[in-house]
């Protein structure tokens, strides 16, 4: 046997991962290969990221590892008899030197670093040097593959499938949606990269930000690929018009999210070469904004209502309408954003879930939440690999080998209300020095909370969440210096007690509550006087009911300013971690107010017998007047309304401009 590893020099952002791995329905027979199936349990316990045949599936192996190839080698070498090519994907992908283009003829790649690049090719192989420099003994390219109805259904189960694993965060991915909702102001990652997303010193340079925009074009990619070639595919007409307005949901969901972060974006509605990827200019935010709500729109009018059960997480007419009203809402056309949002409520397909009393709201987001009638739109979790690397890093550190890489911030925690319904200003039963104790259950289902008072720490499974125990010790509040003491809970599932990244858990993208939500708030901005207790019943009062807050009465919102200041506050506990917190906080202009101030973490003491002492003398934590932990300034000026364009992509292609204010 022989392995062997295939370096370059040419680093060309998700050439190899997100081409060839994402945009060619091959990767779906991965799991019904017996030889994929023999070495699949082997990989997945030293942490591969995928297993593919390459060529005939038959004759040729790939595997794409994010781990030292060596140590594959090492380990593993004797368990394969056929040639295996290894990636090192550990943090950055590097594509080799050749590529066989569809047509099946080796041809040199073209150096390119930008994200774009991406949109140039349908099929990448990848392996040694000898597989590459021979004819594929049964290549499948889009000219062959295309037979049918069955090739056209594996091609658009590859378009619901997203980035996955550690360095792909973008718009849809677990780990990218908490990214945006911190950035928005509702915690921070260890590593800063939140902050750094969304701040005074965000740069061009920006790792995160080059991922959200390269992903977003390799799924965009794909979906031009799906809507050029089943055109002409043999299949019954009505299925391949509602097969198609899925993908160009799929294509609007990423393309609204450019150009509501990036503001003017290349829009490419085909297949580009790698000349046309890399001279592509941009198209002015209101052009995107028109194209997406143009697919949409025709979009709604094709899908069904539902699915079977066997077919969740495909887009739905209620999904559309939904990504449609998030476009509204940015574009402030409240009236329009009201009719859509009116239509799904009336549709009567959704619900609150309460299947489980009191508990309702937390389980909601842990497995088996993805079937629940509350879900409007999710993606769907993959049993057994290495899909979601969000729970590594969510789960603390004293429980079952978590990271405890993100941290909620204190001015999240005093958001959320008191048992009372009341905010903790108003409420009558709160307690500075008990903050934890009567308040809001969505508190207690979305973040760990440390013992204080008379609250006792977070109880999960046999293990109490306790940040006071020492410096050197797991899950210290000051273990690190991005560390503050708290911990999101919400998304942990009790059942996961090991093996983080290979649970089968779901991702919600749009759910029935952010619809009760946003309908107030477009009524209300549209036609205040509108505002009366059966809307409040119908909405926001839904939503309290469901944990057991005391609703809102009219007399307490009697303006409309106050009905706006009630909608904000509910939307930021309620969907929480969910990924839609910048976006809010953007479209209501607030950005500026909200993100200029040095945040907290848990309180602290001054007595030395105190379990959560601060310390003395040069080593004390700082604190604020309440003795609240001190721990990250941050900064946010009004030219970070946009994120800036990377700046790999501007490089490559001179006809890209930076968005005003970044060098």
């Amino acid at each position: 046997m022989k392995i062997k590893r295939q370096d370059t020099s040419i680093p060309v952002f998700s050439y190899v991962m997100d081409i060839f791995l994402f945009s060619h329905p091959l990767q779906l027979l991965i799991t019904q290969h017996s030889l994929v199936q023999f070495f699949l349990h082997p990989v997945n316990e030293i942490g591969a990221a995928f297993v593919l045949p390459a060529f005939d599936i038959s004759v040729e192996a790939v595997a794409v590892f994010r781990i030292n190839p060596e140590y594959l080698i090492e380990k593993w070498g004797e368990l394969f008899e056929r040639h295996i090519a290894v990636v090192d994907a550990a943090h950055h992908v590097y594509a080799v030197d050749k590529f066989h283009e569809v047509d099946g003829i080796a041809r040199p790649l073209k150096k390119a670093g930008g994200g774009l690049c991406a949109l140039a090719v349908s099929l990448v192989t990848t392996g040694c040097s000898d597989l590459l420099d021979k004819e594929p003994p049964s290549a499948i390219s889009d000219g062959s593959f295309w037979t049918g109805e069955g090739d056209a259904m594996l091609a658009l189960t590859g378009c619901y499938r997203f980035q996955t694993g550690w360095s792909h965060d973008d718009f849809a991915t677990p780990q990218g949606l908490l990214y945006l909702d911190f950035a928005g102001g509702n915690g921070t990652e260890k590593e800063n990269f939140s902050t750094l997303m969304a701040s005074s010193n965000t740069v061009a340079t920006n790792s995160n930000l080059r991922w959200y925009w390269g992903n977003a074009y390799t799924q965009i990619a794909k979906y031009n690929t799906f809507l050029e070639n089943i055109t002409d595919c043999p299949m019954e007409e009505s299925k391949k018009e509602q097969w198609s307005a899925e993908v160009k949901c799929l294509r609007a969901y990423f393309f609204l999210n450019l150009a509501f972060y990036y503001k003017d974006v290349p829009m490419p509605l085909k297949t580009l070469s790698v000349d046309e990827a890399n001279s592509i200019s941009q198209t002015p935010q209101t052009e995107v904004y028109s194209q997406v709500e143009k697919d949409l729109k025709t979009a709604i009018d094709l899908l069904p209502v539902q699915y079977s059960s066997e077919e969740y997480g495909r887009f739905t007419k209620g999904a559309a309408k939904v990504l449609l009203s998030r476009l509204y809402l940015a574009q402030e056309r409240w009236g329009d954003a009201a009719t859509i949002l009116r239509s799904v409520i009336e549709s009567g397909i959704y619900e609150l879930d309460r299947r489980n009393g009191e508990d309702s709201y937390e389980k909601l987001f842990q497995i088996g939440g993805e079937y629940s009638p509350e879900i409007i739109f999710c993606i769907m979790g993959i049993k057994d690999l290495y899909t979601n690397s969000r729970y590594q890093y969510l789960y603390p550190e004293a429980a079952y080998g978590g990271w405890h890489q993100f941290s909620p911030y204190n001015e999240l925690v005093k958001e959320y209300f008191c048992a009372d319904g009341k905010d903790i200003k108003t409420s009558e039963v709160y307690d500075e020095n008990d903050p934890y104790v009567n308040r809001d259950l969505r508190l207690y289902a979305s973040i760990f909370l440390p013992p204080l008072g008379s609250y006792e720490g977070t109880k999960y499974n046999d293990i109490i969440y306790d940040c006071f125990k020492g410096a050197n010790t797991a899950d210290s509040y000051n273990k690190f210096a991005l560390f503050n003491g708290y911990c999101p809970k919400k998304g942990c599932d009790p059942s996961i007690t090991n093996n983080l990244g290979s649970t089968p858990t779901y991702t919600p993208i749009m759910r029935y509550a952010e619809v009760l939500l946003s309908y107030l708030e477009a009524v209300n901005e549209s036609q205040p006087n509108a505002v009366d207790q059966n809307l409040l019943d119908l909405t926001i009062n839904d939503i309290r009911d469901r944990v057991k807050l005391v609703g809102i009465k009219k007399t307490d919102v009697a303006t409309q300013e106050l009905v706006r200041e009630a909608v904000r506050k509910e939307r930021r506990v309620e969907l929480a971690f969910e990924g839609l917190r910048y976006y809010d906080v953007l479209r209501w202009c607030i950005a500026e107010k909200e993100l200029n101030h040095t945040f907290t973490g848990v309180k602290l003491s001054d007595d030395p017998q105190a379990r959560n002492y601060r310390g003395s003398g040069a080593t004390a934590s700082p604190v604020d007047e309440n003795m609240y932990y001190q721990f990250e300034k941050r900064t946010w000026a009004p030219h970070n309304r946009y994120f800036p364009i990377p700046q790999n992509d501007l490089n490559v292609n001179k006809n890209l401009k930076q968005n005003e204010g970044y060098n």
